[in-house]
């Protein structure tokens, strides 16, 4: 029995290994779109909206394919949609490399780099079925493979003006015909759910989730402050990985001083992603959340009010909270229902959708206002907001606790 429980938990820490590797390599379309949105719409001769609208478009069609995929990863599996999902990635990819065009450029990566978007809740779905105990750890470790990737790409590719967004998007494709689909194919195990045993957590926490359907509108509370989180975390995502150098940009500040401020982002968010995960793993997930989001609220303050040293400050302080916001939702939602393909893909609608106003509206109110202060603001609002809502959770938790508790 205890062979067969380490054999289970290298097979699950294997897994883990491909799955890092496929996110450090995915992480190089993200690199593309944060650096070179100035270059982008210069080659193309388009406006930066036009690129927004591109990448608002990516998120859209990802965000619509979603919930879809976590339904047919139910019936299905998560390791066939990731197959798919990453084949759909690199024929976008491809398909921009291929071409120099405005039209070529919105539909490789706008459309058909979207329909990625149905493995959304593979990775998730594939952890919550390997890991019984150290979900929070391994989700970490996970969502630091594209941070190391983000930190990677952009020194090499920011400092050498020989390489393009061109050469970036045929770096994104080789890999992942060469890399990523054999990863998924021979290392990926097949997993369709969580493990009977690890069904405990649903009973400890259903409680919760009657109380709330027992409101007259059969309102659930708490998926819906989830759901808002995630919301605010995608408009946050939206407007620093489209627009963040367009804003340090816009400051005046150097080319050198932005590749040093995305090396730091990118490493923060490796210390930030493993921090969050252990805290998740020991503390209240309500509580590390409000803390979470009440730091992005002061990096949102950092970059309003542009300093000197706004670029690097906001890299280690909103870089510690970058990959942390989707994993703990997603880890206190896993607890209501045992449909997790389902309510995963749902909860990645929200997300998604949030990315696609904050990258959308960046654009936009750049090109009306000239500046991107009435976006940071926003950001700095709605994460206020999630503190809130995280906090009415924690107290109808405990309260829900206590009660029962009394009962019995």
């Amino acid at each position: 029995m205890r062979h067969g429980q380490r054999n289970l938990q290298r097979q699950a820490w294997l897994g883990l290994a491909a799955l890092w590797m496929i996110g450090f390599i995915g992480a190089i379309s993200r690199f593309i779109m944060a650096s070179y949105q100035v270059q982008m719409a210069d080659d193309l001769h388009v406006g930066r909206s036009f690129v927004s609208a591109a990448w608002s478009t990516n998120l859209l069609i990802a965000a619509l394919c979603a919930p879809i995929g976590g339904r047919l990863a139910d019936r299905y599996g998560p390791k066939k949609l990731m197959l798919v999902s990453s084949i759909a990635g690199i024929c976008g990819a491809a398909l921009v490399y291929s071409g120099h065009s405005p039209a070529i450029f919105f539909v490789g990566y706008g459309i058909v780099s979207g329909l990625a978007g149905m493995g959304a809740s593979s990775a998730y779905l594939l952890l919550f079925g390997w890991f019984e105990r150290h979900r929070a750890k391994a989700a970490g470790l996970l969502n630091s493979a594209s941070s190391i990737g983000l930190a990677v790409c952009t020194p090499v590719f920011l400092a050498n003006g020989s390489l393009t967004w061109e050469h970036a998007f045929l770096l994104s494709a080789l890999l992942g015909l060469l890399i990523t689909i054999p990863l998924i194919v021979f290392m990926i195990r097949p997993d369709k759910g969580e493990p009977a045993g690890s069904a405990q957590s649903d009973s400890t926490e259903l409680p919760i989730d009657n109380d709330a359907r027992l409101l007259p509108s059969k309102f659930n509370w708490p998926i819906a402050i989830i759901a808002f989180a995630l919301f605010t975390c995608g408009i946050n995502m939206g407007t620093v990985e489209m627009n963040l150098v367009a804003i340090h940009q816009e400051a005046k500040v150097a080319s050198e001083s932005i590749a040093l401020s995305m090396g730091v982002l990118g490493v923060m968010e490796i210390v930030g992603s493993l921090a969050f995960g252990m805290l998740m793993d020991v503390m209240n997930k309500e509580l590390v959340m409000m803390t979470l989001y009440g730091i992005r609220i002061l990096s949102f303050m950092i970059l309003f009010f542009h300093f000197a040293w706004t670029p690097v400050l906001f890299a280690i302080t909103f870089g510690l909270t970058y990959l942390g916001a989707v994993p703990g939702g997603m880890l206190i939602a896993n607890e209501f229902t045992r449909n997790k393909g389902r309510l995963v893909g749902n909860l990645m609608l929200f997300h998604q959708c949030g990315g696609i106003l904050g990258a959308l509206i960046g654009g936009v109110f750049y090109d009306i206002f000239r500046n991107y202060q009435l976006l940071i603001g926003i950001d700095a609002a709605l994460c206020g907001l999630a503190v809130a809502g995280y906090s009415v959770f924690r107290h109808r938790h405990r309260m829900r606790k206590g009660a029962l508790s009394h009962a019995s």
